[in-house]
């Protein structure tokens, strides 16, 4: 029987991931982020793989015209391209070599939240390279797991949580996120999610970047039935190493009744993401249609 299209695409996604985690096993860092770099230009200017999409949402968040988005999104395709060979010498890389890849600001903040004994919440948004955050923070020994959705290509999905197995990260499942996040919380672990993506019609509608946009409300949720912090935390590039900063921690407020607490606390932690990428534009991943749905904030 003929493959379909959809078997053949999730065939090629395969074999180009397996043939970065090979390439990524025999170049060093450098050359690997040179040719991640090389391989997002082609993605944005001979692909042009969600080309448009990311430059209405630059155009539209941003408020630049469209050549200053063109050169923006093309810098964030490229930017993508180096994390995903960097992401791909997981396998090889020891925590030493992580630390001298990433320093670290706000360690106390995370040392605080800690010492509370409550676990808690990192909001991290698509910015930089998220995935070194989690391995930066287990190679200083956090206890610490990610809440991950279920990619559509299930290969590609079991070699991503097989690479950040490798560096020390739980993987909590979507399926069983209450129940494991939970778990995870009352063990006094951290628990990281990234919740800057459109939530649909279950999402709340808070601003970010000046715009309404459907957010998840599950860090809010759980940071609140846990009365435990939410902890942003960034990463951004600073030539060939990185500078990952753990903001201070935000609380639910008091006196309000849970969907007022869980609408503020999720647009504190989103306003720390607008100040981010309005400070590193070309290290967001604009490609997602994060405003797809519509509504009022």
């Amino acid at each position: 029987m003929a493959k379909s299209w959809r078997e053949i695409r999730q065939s090629l996604e395969y074999a180009a991931v397996r043939g970065a985690l090979a390439l990524a096993a025999r170049l060093p860092i450098d050359a690997g982020q040179r040719v991640g770099a090389a391989v997002g230009r082609l993605a944005f200017d001979v692909i042009r793989m969600r080309r448009a999409v990311s430059i209405d949402n630059i155009v539209k968040s941003l408020g630049v015209s469209e050549n200053e988005a063109t050169r923006i999104a093309r810098a964030s395709y490229m930017n993508s391209g180096r994390c995903l060979l960097e992401f791909s010498a997981f396998a090889r890389l020891s925590p030493a070599e992580i630390l001298d890849l990433v320093a670290i600001e706000g360690r106390e903040n995370l040392q605080r939240v800690l010492a509370e004994g409550k676990g808690g919440i990192i909001a991290a948004a698509h910015l930089g390279n998220w995935e070194l955050c989690g391995a930066a923070l287990t190679a200083i020994g956090t206890p610490l797991s990610f809440l991950v959705g279920q990619q559509t290509n299930t290969r590609v999905d079991d070699v991503m949580n097989d690479l950040r197995r490798k560096q020390n990260i739980g993987i909590i499942k979507r399926n069983v996120a209450l129940r494991g996040v939970m778990q995870a919380l009352a063990a006094n672990q951290i628990v990281a999610i990234l919740p800057d993506q459109d939530a649909r019609k279950n999402g709340i509608m808070i601003e970010f970047l000046g715009r309404p946009a459907s957010t998840v409300k599950g860090p809010a949720i759980f940071a609140i039935r846990r009365n435990c912090a939410v902890l942003p935390v960034f990463i951004t590039r600073q030539g060939t190493r990185h500078r990952m900063t753990i903001e201070p921690p935000l609380y639910a407020i008091e006196g309000a009744d849970e969907d007022a607490r869980v609408r503020d606390l999720t647009q504190r932690y989103t306003d720390r993401f607008t100040a981010r990428v309005r400070q590193h534009p070309t290290e967001y991943f604009w490609g997602h249609r994060r405003w797809k749905t519509q509504g009022t904030a």
